[in-house]
């Protein structure tokens, strides 16, 4: 992994300590139903859709059929390749049924991450098995010995080959599988495969048989395929202004899903794929620009469980209970791709069965812990069990959420608190405000525009295997303003417990076209040290193209955190043009004045 050099400077300070008192304003604790501006989003037309299926099929290649084995005393396994009603695609897919279960058994789906294939989740799935159920495996397509290509969970792709894959099993008496009883779920791609399973949660098999997907568990997933990769600050207006690319991320998965193998002498990535991969990288992302469009187009129109209306129009008529798990601290896919569905499904119905756990899981720079992912297993389990099998009481429909804690400190399910939303995790709120005006500069280089997340890290996030510790961002002369707060001075002389998603209000003018905002905020304590507690990122555009944008009021939400900051630190928001590698900097020049600085923290 390339090493990144981190240069000391000195800062501009926001202003001096004595202008630094925040004010405390106390705020009522929040209900459990959403506002209707958090519902789904509007129906939306979208540009034709590329995909690319029919090509590198295995037919006559490879044999389809499963053969099946017992492996133990209990299980029987089979293994093989099965055809997709999509193109024909021959995927590779074990089958595990449990002999000492009660005929039909219910059927749990695993779905690999991105560049993975079958053969991960093993460990989920042998607790599945004892408990009874029957467990679908199979490498998507492009992945592992499956043949096709890649076409990242597209409609007319990767979700045809899931309906497919669970219909043969259904429709082969002699697994003994349950259709009306199935679930899906998956970390990461596997997470986007789990959403996109209830666009059709009902559906018949060529056979006539009824298959049922009674609760699907995203785990670490996307939402919002364009303002996960390009986020722009604005999560309901994703697709008017795309923001700066995750470019170590993108380039991380990119290259960890290549594949190489000599039994699949061809490549797995399409043609039109390859070229967006390009694109993204070199061009500064612009809703004008018609390559773009296309990409816009194609993330979110058929690639986005949250621009799908049939996955409201199914959620309306079914009420398919949903299980959700995503990290405070997952900068690829941070909370507010979970959140966003989990608001949507209570304007639906207040009492929709849906419940979330937020955490230190997914991708960097979340921890992964075993213990906390062992303990998010459980919940998962006695969701499975009550949805799918009537075992035990109903789970309650609420949001888990884990504290933070240090990457050398086990975890510990005492700091895991239970509340109906996430905002209901504040009980009030706590701001400061900075007086001194900072101009930002930006560079237009990328300081750390080499470096990629290490296809090994995205392996591991991809099964949530405990991650390495996480880059600093450079610090940037000139596109830099720090402004410090101490700990004691918000919180009264106690600890401050931050819980929720800080925001920054500031007041921007530029006379550029387009500007990118980025904010940090560290918990820095007595020796110096710095943690990064959250972050986030703002586009501004012109209304016009090329024209200035003037002046303007900006709202910065971050990803937001639970965690808490101890007496004797110091909290410091950084705010800059530039937190590469986690994003792309704008290529665009740019000299922003900011004034009216002040932020606002979410506390418990």
């Amino acid at each position: 992994m390339p090493r990144l050099c981190v240069v000391a400077l000195l800062v501009l300070c926001g202003c001096n300590r004595d202008s630094l008192a925040p004010s405390v304003q106390q705020r009522p604790p929040a209900v459990a139903h959403a506002d209707a501006g958090e519902g789904p989003p509007a129906p939306r037309s979208f540009g034709d859709d590329n995909y690319r299926i029919g090509l590198f099929t295995g037919a006559g290649t490879t044999r389809p059929g499963l053969s099946c084995v017992k492996t133990s005393a209990d299980v029987r396994e089979c293994d093989g390749f099965l055809a997709s009603a999509a193109d024909g695609a021959l995927l590779d897919v074990t089958l595990q049924i449990p002999l000492n279960a009660t005929k039909p058994a219910p059927l749990v789906v695993l779905i690999h991450g991105y560049g993975g294939s079958k053969g991960a989740s093993g460990g989920i799935a042998t607790q599945l098995l004892a408990e009874g159920y029957a467990v679908l495996r199979y490498s998507a397509r492009g992945f592992g010995h499956s043949w096709g290509q890649v076409n990242l969970v597209d409609v007319h792709a990767e979700v045809v080959d899931m309906r497919s894959m669970i219909a043969q099993v259904v429709d082969a008496p002699q697994y003994h599988v349950d259709g009306d009883a199935v679930a899906v779920m998956g970390a990461s791609y596997g997470g986007g495969h789990s959403w996109m399973a209830a666009l059709e949660p009902v559906f018949t098999t060529p056979k006539g048989n009824a298959v049922r997907i009674r609760t699907v568990v995203p785990i670490a997933a996307w939402s919002d395929l364009v303002y996960s990769l390009l986020p722009n600050g604005r999560e309901r207006e994703s697709l008017d202004t795309p923001g700066g690319a995750k470019l170590s991320y993108v380039n991380g998965l990119y290259f960890s899903g290549i594949r190489r193998d000599a039994d699949r002498p061809y490549p797995n990535y399409p043609e039109y794929f390859m070229a967006w991969h390009a694109w993204i990288n070199a061009q500064e992302p612009t809703s004008v620009d018609p390559v773009f469009a296309s990409i816009i187009d194609g993330l979110a129109g058929y690639r986005s469980p949250w621009w799908q209306q049939r996955l409201w129009d199914a959620a309306r008529g079914t009420r398919i209970p949903i299980f959700m798990a995503q990290g405070f601290t997952d900068d690829l896919f941070p909370i507010a791709e979970a959140n966003r569905m989990l608001l949507a499904l209570r304007t639906i119905d207040p009492a929709y069965p849906v419940s979330a756990y937020f955490g230190d899981i997914g991708h960097p720079r979340a921890s992964n812990k075993t213990g906390e992912t062992d303990y998010v297993i459980g919940l998962i389990r006695a969701w499975l069990a009550f949805y799918m099998k009537g075992v035990g009481t109903e789970p309650p429909h609420v949001v888990y959420a884990a504290l933070t804690r240090p990457r050398d400190e086990p975890f510990d399910p005492a700091n895991v608190v239970v509340v109906p939303t996430l905002s209901a995790l504040a009980t009030r709120s706590v701001s400061a405000e900075f007086d001194q005006p900072a101009v930002l500069v930006n560079p237009l280089t990328d300081p750390a525009g080499g470096f990629f997340w290490d296809p090994l890290v995205m392996e591991g996030a991809r099964e949530l295997r405990p991650l390495p510790v996480p880059p600093e961002s450079p610090l940037v002369p000139g596109s830099l303003a720090t402004y410090d707060v101490p700990v004691d001075q918000l919180g009264g002389g106690a600890a401050l417990v931050i819980a929720g998603r800080p925001s920054v209000y500031l007041h921007a003018s530029t006379l550029a076209p387009r500007v990118q905002l980025d904010v940090r905020l560290f918990d820095v304590d007595g020796a110096g040290t710095k943690q990064l507690v959250t972050r986030g990122t703002f586009t501004l555009e012109s209304t016009t193209p090329g024209l200035p944008i003037g002046d303007a009021d900006v709202v910065i939400p971050t990803y937001g955190n639970y965690w808490r900051a101890e007496p004797g630190h110091t909290l410091r928001l950084e705010l800059t043009n530039v937190d590469s590698p986690y994003i792309t900097p704008s290529r665009v020049p740019s000299e922003t004045t900011v004034t009216n600085v002040r932020l606002e923290i979410p506390v418990r």
